[in-house]
């Protein structure tokens, strides 16, 4: 029985009754970008349309003459535009090669600044004196952060004092009390890194101490010499440090891996001072053995130099071939790394006390420059210019203080020179000023 609801591969035909309407699926709105003479209109298209207009509108209102000279004023300004680009840059381009080069002959010791006849004797307002609690005894060192926001001074009551250069006043403390840890007698030097990351002192102990300048949190202790460390400094722009000690050697630490490096031996007799610039050199100064010492890290060698007669108890370096000395006998020196003698000796810097020439206790210098000065216990302090090709030494004025003037530092810009004063000399008590009081004073230069 042959049906046709059995037949197979025949597809099945939908008739539409009368009446219905077969639903369509609704058609996607095409997403893409309404093209428009082939290119995207957006909104911004219709905004420098009305702006076009608009500019239109605004020219059919002037005449030929205002439309050019409309143009005109607008090239102009956009000529000013790009020669004052060019004048920057050119501007950059020469600051750039000027630090440059500066920068090049400062490391070659070449560089030389003539500042000494600019400067003008302050005044007594130009002078302060200000002092701390806690500095009950003698001041004996001073150092300024390179970038002049802070003094730190030290003093024989085992004090460490944070001044703010700004404000003037005291801004943090180390006491004998607070760290009787670390500090162990009298603070014999300190010395801060260029990048003011490290504070360093010493005192009558053997160890050397490592701070944080800016929270005064104890980093490190270096131990290693045998006797009381006189002086520590930084080799600019790095994390190497010196330090002379009166076991007469002189040790070299690096404070990026917090270790010791190397230890150079050669005076006879405790060093009285040290100093050092950006090469890797240091240059002592030996006391009783009346020897100044160039130490050449690198190549292991070292340069001598033989004094006047007498105790070579102060040495600073004004340059990298340049330096001055001061001694007991109360002259002050001034040298060459190529000669082995002065260029030329000042005696009696700061007068005689009964007959007896006064000590030369502090010197300070304003890196290569023409100018340093010197302290002693006669109430001034001295300022001296340098000329004729380093052949000669002349006074420029005194500034007058009260006190035995146990360390200076001038400002880097040289506008300003802090001086630790205080009743007694910084290595023992052959003298006592009982009328001076303890103190940092502050001296601002008149510079024309």
């Amino acid at each position: 029985m042959s049906s046709s609801f059995f037949l197979k591969g025949k597809s099945r035909q939908v008739q539409k009754r009368k009446g219905e309407k077969i639903k369509k699926k609704p058609v996607k709105k095409s997403t893409l970008p309404n093209l428009e003479n082939g290119h995207e209109s957006s909104d911004s298209d219709l905004d420098l349309k009305k702006f076009s207009d608009a500019e239109e509108s605004e020219s059919d209102h002037e005449t030929v003459e205002e439309k050019k000279l409309r143009l005109a004023k607008k090239y102009l300004e956009e000529i000013e535009k790009e020669e004052a680009k060019r004048a920057e840059e050119k501007e950059i381009d020469d600051a750039v090669q000027k630090r440059l080069q500066r920068d090049y002959l400062e490391q070659r010791g070449k560089l030389k600044l003539e500042l000494a006849d600019k400067y003008q004797a302050p005044t007594d307002s130009d002078v302060k004196v200000i002092r701390a609690k806690e500095h009950r005894l003698t001041l004996t060192c001073v150092c300024i952060s390179n970038d002049s926001s802070l003094v730190f001074t030290g003093s024989k009551c085992s004090t460490i004092v944070k001044w703010s250069i700004k404000e003037k006043r005291k801004v943090g403390t180390l006491t004998y009390k607070t760290h009787s840890n670390f500090l162990k007698g009298g603070i014999t030097s300190l010395a801060i890194s260029t990048d003011s990351k490290y504070l360093a002192s010493s005192d009558e102990s053997s160890n050397i101490q490592i701070w944080d300048p800016i929270t005064f949190k104890h980093i490190h202790t270096f131990k290693g010499h045998k006797d009381s460390i006189i002086g520590l400094v930084f080799r600019k722009n790095t994390h190497d440090m010196y330090s002379a000690s009166k076991d007469r050697s002189v040790k070299i630490w690096s404070l990026d891996e917090m270790s010791y490096v190397e230890t150079l031996f050669g005076h006879q007799t405790p060093i009285s001072s040290i100093d050092a610039l950006t090469r890797e050199r240091a240059i002592t100064s030996g006391g009783r053995d009346s020897t100044i010492r160039i130490w050449k890290i690198v190549e292991e060698s070292q340069l001598i130099f033989n004094g006047p007669v007498g105790s070579l108890d102060e040495v600073k370096l004004l340059d990298e071939e340049h330096f001055v000395s001061g001694s007991d006998n109360g002259s002050i020196c001034l040298w060459s790394v190529l000669k082995k003698k002065p260029l030329y000796i000042v005696p009696e810097a700061h007068g005689t006390e009964n007959d007896v020439p006064r000590w030369i206790t502090s010197l300070a210098t304003l890196l290569n420059s023409d100018i340093f000065a010197s302290g002693s216990w006669d109430n001034q302090i001295r300022l001296w210019k340098i000329y004729d090709s380093y052949k000669k030494v002349q006074p420029l004025f005194s500034i007058e203080i009260n006190g035995c003037v146990n360390c200076m530092q001038f400002t880097c810009d040289g506008n300003q020179l802090y001086v630790a004063v205080g009743q007694e000399h910084k290595a023992g008590r052959w003298f006592k000023l009982s009328s001076v009081k303890n103190g940092l004073a502050i001296v601002n230069f008149k510079i024309k």
